[in-house]
């Protein structure tokens, strides 16, 4: 029985894997150039130094968690607010319209037409209240944006300085939540990937999630720190961007 190092399947008597059809066969190590191309660490120094980095950062894990947390919150609170822009178009148009059959009816008869005039008040109403409601929206939006986002920024800077207290690590900083280390030693363990690399293609393999997301994350989180006026702290991945939380958490969907 041998296990597939790109999936994990176990497969018996085949040369390539059933599930993924990767190589199975072993490598000639009596050749050259297979021997250049092993990797420089072992899985077991690979998982004794992320091992060290769990115990360092797992003590951070409430501040990765606030700080993920902050982000989703700015993802939600839309500059535009709670209510959609065409609520308060809808409310000028209902005003409008409603201002122009109140001054038609007046002019042919107030008292046959009183009843209908009313209902033409209650619709000019209904069109203010979603203006003013906009407006609200939009206030309460930008207060929210600020409390977050400076939150974040904190808790950035707090996450910047464990990292820089570790010294130098065999992962790019951003890979630092304890979740994420975690799971990293979980694949290296398992035997499917050679490579420190490689573990980090299979954890995104794993969460049907691309390099190419999560960069365009990390820049959107890197531009908003710029706007508050910070640019030296660093951005972190979202953990549960690889779904990972514990059972015990509820997180927010991630968007």
């Amino acid at each position: 029985m041998i296990t597939c190092r790109e999936c994990g399947y176990r497969n018996e008597g085949r040369k390539t894997c059933k599930r993924c059809g990767a190589s199975l066969e072993f490598k000639n190590l009596d050749d050259a150039s297979v021997l250049d191309d092993l990797p420089d660490m072992t899985r077991y120094e690979i998982n004794k130094e992320l091992k060290k980095m769990l115990k360092h950062f797992a003590s951070m894990e409430p501040q990765y968690n606030e700080y993920e947390y902050c982000n989703q919150k700015l993802d939600f609170f839309d500059k535009r607010g709670y209510v959609p822009a065409a609520i308060p178009i809808y409310g000028i148009i209902t005003i409008a319209i409603s201002a122009f059959f109140i001054v038609m009816i007046c002019l042919k008869s107030f008292k046959l037409y009183n009843m209908l005039i009313l209902w033409m008040l209650m619709y000019v109403a209904l069109g203010v209240y979603c203006v003013v409601a906009f407006r609200k929206s939009l206030k309460e939006n930008r207060r929210n944006i600020k409390k977050f986002q400076g939150r974040a920024v904190e808790l950035a800077k707090q996450l910047t300085n464990a990292v820089n207290d570790y010294g130098p690590m065999i992962i790019d900083s951003k890979y630092t939540d304890p979740r994420i280390i975690e799971r990293l030693m979980v694949i290296n363990r398992s035997g499917r990937t050679d490579t420190l690399e490689q573990a980090i293609d299979m954890l995104y393999h794993e969460s049907g999630r691309t390099k190419d997301e999560d960069n365009a994350y990390l820049d959107k989180l890197t531009s908003r720190q710029a706007e508050f006026g910070d640019t030296t702290a660093k951005v972190f991945c979202s953990a549960n961007f690889f779904g990972l939380y514990h059972k015990d958490e509820e997180p927010e969907p991630f968007k």
